[in-house]
């Protein structure tokens, strides 16, 4: 069985061993933690999806177009965050021209983030935030 080995070997010099590895889309998630020291914000990691390769090439042309995919979901979550803060401010200057926007509306926690990564395991990057002012 050596040789037949030996032969693919010598036929196949530059041959790599397989190895999968994951393409994972993750979402980075804001959130307001509170006032102390003029206000605070932390994030969570989620693992959104992910899907196996086998090979580095592989990895990096799914990765190519995940990104590309995650950079437009970023924007639309920017617009759409921006459009929320927008609607409260013109809210309150409609019914209630001389109050703040926080006397009727909680802080704002941001725009959503997704961003790729190629890992050895789906989920590597998942991570929560303090919810605890440090």
């Amino acid at each position: 069985m050596n040789y037949i080995k030996a032969a693919f070997d010598a036929v196949c010099a530059d041959a790599k061993p397989a190895s999968s590895a994951y393409v994972s889309l993750y979402v980075n998630l804001p959130y307001y933690g509170g006032p102390e020291e003029g206000g605070w914000w932390g994030s969570d990691t989620e693992l959104v999806a992910y899907h196996e390769v086998s090979n580095d090439v592989e990895a990096k042309a799914i990765s190519e177009a995940v990104q590309k995919m995650a950079d437009e979901m970023s924007t639309e979550a920017k617009d759409r965050f921006n459009r929320s803060c927008a609607a409260s401010v013109e809210w309150v200057e409609e019914h209630d021209p001389m109050a703040d926007v926080s006397d009727y509306f909680p802080e704002p926690d941001g725009e959503e983030r997704y961003w790729v990564a190629t890992e050895s395991r789906p989920g590597e990057h998942v991570s929560q935030g303090s919810r605890g002012y440090e």
